[in-house]
């Protein structure tokens, strides 16, 4: 296959996968999104092969490739910040629930020692 093709196909593929890692990470599936993180791990070194094939070619032949690359690249940096946020957004969410979870349990433990110990005490005395 051309290498500007699959490049294109290539890069197409990598922004359905940034779209879903979006929906992943909007509805919490974190192994989806795992998942579609490995499958674009997958593709980065193809692209950079890919690429470096294209800037081989291009210097013995000039051409304008470098603006609907910039743009696709553009594009593509935008997506991934957004779920950059996205995700970081959540991770803020969940340390706030697992911080007022602790705390529900830090306050639990402390009523069981305060009122636990008592009736231990009075068990201990009727046997």
């Amino acid at each position: 296959m051309d290498p500007l093709a699959e490049l294109t196909r290539l890069l197409a593929e990598w922004r359905r996968l940034t779209e879903l890692v979006w929906q992943a990470i909007l509805g919490e599936h974190w192994l989806a999104l795992a998942r579609h993180q490995r499958d674009k791990a997958l593709l980065r070194p193809q692209i950079t092969r890919l690429l470096a094939q294209l800037r081989a070619a291009r210097q013995a032949a000039p051409e304008a490739l470098d603006d609907s690359f910039r743009a696709a690249a553009r594009q593509l940096i935008a997506l991934e910040r957004r779920n950059g946020q996205a995700l970081q957004a959540k991770c803020r969410s969940k340390r706030q629930e697992l911080q007022a979870v602790s705390q529900t349990l830090r306050d639990l433990q402390g009523v069981r020692r305060a009122y636990g110990h008592a009736r231990a005490h009075l068990w201990q005395s009727y046997s």
